[in-house]
């Protein structure tokens, strides 16, 4: 399923950045500092009940036009803990709540560190939120949309490209013109 998800430029992986850093350690605090230098950036404006948001997360590929598997997922299915297997023992875990997408998730991990966080869940703060298995369905929705999405990117891209072209190419009409008209006197 990863496979399907890199075929598409959806991104998995991210380093979620925390809404409110205040009250964090000194080490994470410059962890994330360099994670700013390192990483690429990706923001994304997201709406609910209580207005809009930006969810910050980094990346190592710096690909234009890729989309966040972690956002698509949270705007269609909302809060809960997300996985699917990723490969042998191996386990694609994510995790959102109250609308936020937990730093640290978005992430394989083996299946041994999975169970233990599944069977820890009944006494954490994240007892609430409901397990459920990605299906391949899932993750084909998602990446049609992402394709759509994508679609509209690549419109807009050389649409840019086109009026940047029609412009040199209009300015260069224009001073040939008046390059002629001064050499002609």
């Amino acid at each position: 399923m990863l496979n399907t998800l890199a075929r598409n430029n959806i991104l998995t992986g991210l380093i979620w950045e925390i809404p409110t850093q205040n009250d964090m350690d000194i080490g994470y605090m410059k962890w994330m500092a360099n994670i700013r230098r390192s990483y690429r950036m990706y923001v994304y404006t997201i709406q609910d009940e209580t207005g809009f948001h930006e969810l910050t997360g980094y990346s190592v590929k710096t690909t234009a036009g890729c989309e966040s598997f972690a956002v698509h997922l949270r705007n269609l299915y909302g809060d809960g803990i997300y996985y699917f297997n990723a490969c042998e023992k191996k386990i694609y875990l994510l995790m959102i709540m109250d609308g936020i997408i937990i730093s640290g998730s978005d992430c394989v991990i083996s299946q041994s560190f999975y169970d233990e966080i599944v069977s820890s869940l009944p006494d954490s703060k994240y007892a609430r939120l409901q397990v459920s298995e990605i299906t391949p369905a899932q993750i084909d929705t998602i990446a049609e949309s992402c394709k759509e999405n994508q679609l509209i990117y690549k419109k807009k891209k050389r649409m840019f490209w086109t009026v940047v072209g029609g412009g040199v190419l209009l300015l260069l009409i224009v001073s040939s013109i008046f390059l002629y008209s001064i050499i002609s006197g």
